[in-house]
């Protein structure tokens, strides 16, 4: 009887409650001997005449039928605690019989004992119903002042101590300053919303203090040659970090980041709403990179490590993300984004005010299209193609690349051009601790301005990725990236502006020393816990802005990161 008695121990929620609020521990084992108890109780053995009493009782009105796992556990003894609970629940199926029988179920000479064990335990009865009471009160309190059903709220603050250790001095005589040590932070709240369970609902909020180059207040270093020779202090944006990104306007302020929405179509199709700053990494189902966190602060410290560049190509705005599954392994991604879809200019790009063309289709945007090809787990590679229009915005953003490969200012009247993007990346797992991803891509940039003889230019960018997750504990992850930033192996002049410049034809031609420009990074995240990791590294970028003039850059940052 005891087996019996101690499925009924564990099959009804009151001694669920008071194992919880007494520190008992019920084995899972059967061959454990004894229960941890309060100290100061006596433990309930089957001699007792309680327990012979309850066993009766037991039998005849059916109050237990074992453990919920179908197995009984009768080789050890109870507390009185858990005794009591087993009484409780046992009164209260009599009480249930009585109530609801019309016949006379329950035995008068069963009264009396029911008296005599109600007597002999009331103190533990008691405390049993007055925890289960307080257990109660506290579900409720929780229910109402809880944050929301649903609703979870998440977040990631980044502090940074960052500086360019060598390479932020002068050539060209632009007034590039010396760069100081900083401490930097971007703080980032996401609260994600799910109603359906298979959709979810997204909205950010971030602030930060320190911009990526190119922006008042960021690093500067690796002047461009060719304006520089036209009076320019402009610099180039290469070795931009992950939390310089989604700066907002004025330092320390808190304003709106990525809004979406993403929901199921049907079985194979997913589709993604963007309301506000959506990118197209936010929806593809594969970006082949093992540093992919979205800008965040567990990848690699530069954005350039992260992904292909062709998804940052007039990126962050509003618009629409599909993604379907061909078969098992394929899929077949489109996406549309408009950076000024809330203007309601309607101008079209030929305007004399094409670069604030605003609306859905009026203004800049980028459409993309990627086959993403699995055919094992371990295994990934795709095929992208972009098309775009932009004017007078960088075409990466600025967040990758020399100021040739975002600018092309010259090609046409106000930078108006249309970009046509290819690119291949791919992804393996050679083992839990070591992954490999490389990508290449080809981008055209075609003038498209109205009564000029408009030009052309032609950027590249390449890369290959070594990862090592888990490197010397869980969580850890070791990276160490070579690649080529994007970079413009031509880039023409339109007719007009050619008698200002010496005659030139083609920007990068007349670059002096010109060469290839390379990007090396190495760094190490340690996770200190589930919700700390530290991330030190080097940025190390030679020839910026494609000349040899400029000297090496070498940038040192430790990262630290907490997530919530």
């Amino acid at each position: 009887m005891l087996k019996v008695f101690l499925g009924l121990v564990l099959a009804t929620p009151v001694v669920l409650i008071s194992s919880v609020a007494w520190g008992s521990e019920i084995a899972e084992n059967d061959d454990l001997a004894q229960v941890t108890s309060v100290s100061q109780l006596s433990d309930v053995q089957p001699t007792d005449w309680a327990f012979s009493a309850l066993q009766s009782l037991v039998e005849r009105y059916g109050c237990v039928a074992g453990y919920p796992n179908g197995t009984f556990r009768g080789n050890r003894a109870m507390t009185r605690y858990e005794f009591a609970a087993g009484l409780n629940a046992c009164l209260d199926r009599i009480n249930e019989l009585i109530a609801t029988s019309t016949a006379d179920l329950v035995q008068k000479e069963d009264l009396l004992p029911i008296q005599r064990l109600q007597e002999e335990f009331t103190a533990e009865l008691a405390t049993l119903r007055g925890r289960v009471d307080a257990v109660e009160n506290r579900a409720e309190i929780l229910e109402s002042q809880q944050f929301s059903t649903t609703t979870k709220l998440s977040g990631e603050a980044i502090f940074a101590i960052t500086d360019v250790l060598s390479g932020d001095s002068d050539p060209f005589g632009v007034g590039v300053p010396r760069n100081s040590t900083i401490f930097a932070n971007r703080v980032r709240l996401n609260l994600v919303s799910s109603f359906t369970g298979q959709d979810e609902l997204k909205i950010r909020l971030q602030a930060g203090s320190t911009p990526h180059p190119q922006r008042a207040g960021g690093f500067r270093y690796g002047a461009d040659p060719f304006i520089a020779s036209l009076g320019s202090r402009q610099t180039t944006p290469e070795g931009g970090q992950t939390f310089n990104q989604e700066f907002p306007d004025q330092a320390g302020s808190v304003e709106l980041g990525t809004v979406s929405y993403k929901f199921p179509v049907s079985k194979k199709l997913r589709a993604t709403v963007f309301a506000n700053r959506g990118e197209h990494v936010d929806y593809l189902p594969n970006v082949f990179s093992t540093f992919n966190d979205e800008d965040g602060g567990s990848g690699s410290l530069s954005t350039f490590a992260q992904y292909s560049p062709i998804y940052r190509i007039v990126s962050q705005g509003a618009g629409l993300g599909l993604n379907y599954e061909l078969s098992s392994g394929i899929n077949l991604t489109l996406g549309y984004l408009a950076p000024n879809a809330e203007s309601p200019e309607n101008l079209t790009p030929d305007s004399s005010n094409g670069t604030t063309a605003g609306g859905l289709f009026n203004g800049r945007y980028s459409a993309l299209a990627q086959l993403t090809i699995q055919p094992s787990r371990n295994l990934a590679f795709g095929l992208t193609y972009l098309n775009g229009y932009t004017a007078g915005t960088p075409t990466f953003l600025n967040d990758v690349g020399t100021i040739s490969a975002n600018s092309s200012s010259l090609i046409s009247d106000n930078a108006r051009r249309e970009i046509n993007a290819y690119g291949v990346a791919g992804l393996w797992r050679v083992s839990p601790k070591f992954a490999v991803n490389s990508w290449f891509m080809y981008t055209n940039q075609q003038g498209r301005s109205a009564g000029t003889e408009n030009e052309s230019a032609d950027v590249y960018s390449y890369a290959i990725a070594l990862a090592f997750p888990d490197l010397g504990k869980n969580g850890n992850l070791g990276g160490i990236v070579v690649g080529v930033p994007p970079y413009a192996t031509r880039s023409g002049i339109i007719p007009f502006y050619r008698p200002f410049l010496g005659g030139a034809s083609d920007v990068v031609s007349a670059i002096p020393n010109r060469t290839t420009p390379l990007h090396l990074e190495a760094f190490y995240k340690y996770q200190l816990n589930d919700n700390i990791s530290i991330t030190p590294g080097v940025i190390w970028l030679v020839a910026p802005n494609q000349t040899s003039n400029n000297p090496d850059v070498v940038i040192g940052t430790v990262r630290t990161t907490f997530s919530f």
